[in-house]
């Protein structure tokens, strides 16, 4: 247990020692954007997904070859976990999600380290979330 507290709690000094205001309402935004995405998507399929991946990518000026790259990686990704079929598509936009917050913070200037700790306490907030709650 005082494990799981450590890597919040150093995920959340590390936020608060490397961004300002603006990039944290900019990681709010990612957040409530992908969860906009899965409550308008509860069960994608691979379409949704190619279009919903397509139409970020496109917005934020990437090539052809990088989205078709990005979703196949994201695919093998998926399979590689052994999720079933019907789970590869919700696995492939969780993975937007964490490219998106990882690039993000990259571009703020975290480390790698820094960056894998923010990702595995963000981990750790959202399995504590839905996981038993106290009563």
């Amino acid at each position: 247990m005082a494990n799981k507290f450590d890597v919040k709690e150093r995920a959340k000094d590390i936020l608060e020692e490397t961004l300002d205001r603006e990039a944290v309402n900019v990681l709010a935004a990612i957040s409530h954007e992908m969860q906009m995405i899965f409550r308008e998507n509860p069960e994608p399929s691979r379409a949704d997904v190619v279009r919903i991946v397509t139409d970020y990518f496109t917005g934020d000026g990437k090539s052809g070859q990088f989205i078709a790259n990005w979703i196949n990686t994201a695919e093998e990704h998926s399979q590689s976990r052994g999720l079933s079929e019907a789970d590869q598509p919700k696995a492939m936009l969780s993975d937007l999600g964490v490219f998106r917050f990882m690039n993000f913070l990259k571009e703020q200037g975290l480390t790698d380290d820094q960056i894998t700790i923010v990702l595995r306490g963000a981990v750790q907030q959202a399995t504590d979330q839905n996981g038993s709650q106290p009563g």
